[in-house]
């Protein structure tokens, strides 16, 4: 009963520890990122009363000793996959919020030379698939600013309300278009920049992440060189399967923390 107590409790941290944001990027998307936020810890209670179950059904077949193997094996492997989809999810925020910089961009030098905006919006849009929904849309007459601003909800699009406003802004009082892009493109390549600064900071954290988790391979080596038998111990008695999937546990909280910490800081640059 100890020990399954103690797998209730660390899964519980582990399925309401905050996570990086994965709906919005900034306050235009606050709602999303509420709903997101939500359905994620759900998806994560669920997952540990799996695990827990699994546990249960492992140490009624197999005894004690089986379940906190399985389960210290299944923390560590889900934590991999959390990091490991974490950070995929970021790289596509992150090159989408580039395709948005550099489509603005494009965007801004076809009217700058004189075109019309919807000659510009035809040209950028060869180069820039990111405009191509909104090209599509103004060839049938429709609302392009609406387009841009239902891309705006979607992840790492957020630059295209800004886009969608300076040219709502141009169309209905007539102001020069030109330069509100080329504003707009200037707003987009400086908070790309910062992003890029701030990438580059978070390298130590993150390496302080990867150093935790090899942490205590390190402690089973030391115990070895003292004499010791640590795996003997965390394999055998009550004792020991608390020590294994408490130590995993933990190990594993403060490589999410971590780098949930590193992820927030990159998504507010």
């Amino acid at each position: 009963m100890i020990l399954v107590s103690l797998i209730c409790a660390l899964l519980a941290v582990l399925a309401f520890l905050p996570r990086a944001p994965s709906a919005a990027l900034d306050a235009r998307l606050a709602v999303l990122e509420t709903s997101a936020r939500m359905r994620r810890r759900l998806w994560y209670a669920g997952l540990a009363v799996l695990v827990v179950c699994s546990a249960g059904a492992v140490s009624s077949l197999a005894g004690g000793r089986a379940a906190a193997i399985a389960l210290a094996a299944g923390i560590a492997v889900g934590t991999g996959w959390r990091l490991a989809t974490s950070r995929f999810r970021m790289r596509a925020v992150f090159e989408a919020q580039r395709q948005v910089t550099e489509a603005c961009a494009a965007l801004a030098a076809q009217v700058r030379v004189g075109r019309l905006p919807i000659q510009a919006l035809a040209t950028a849009a060869e180069d820039c698939p990111i405009l191509r929904p909104a090209c599509s849309v103004q060839h049938l007459g429709g609302d392009v600013v609406a387009v841009w601003r239902s891309q705006a909800r979607q992840r790492g699009h957020g630059g295209l309300a800004e886009l969608a406003r300076a040219w709502q802004i141009s169309t209905q009082i007539g102001a020069p278009l030109a330069a509100a892009l080329e504003r707009v493109a200037e707003g987009l390549a400086t908070e790309e920049s910062v992003r890029a600064v701030v990438a580059g900071e978070l390298a130590g954290p993150r390496a302080t992440g990867k150093i935790m988790a090899f942490l205590p391979f390190a402690g089973l080596a030391l115990g070895y060189a003292l004499g010791g038998d640590p795996i003997g111990f965390l394999l055998q008695g009550l004792s020991g399967w608390i020590c294994l999937v408490g130590g995993v546990g933990l190990a594993a909280v403060g490589v999410l923390w971590i780098e949930s910490l590193a992820q927030r800081a990159a998504i507010q640059a």
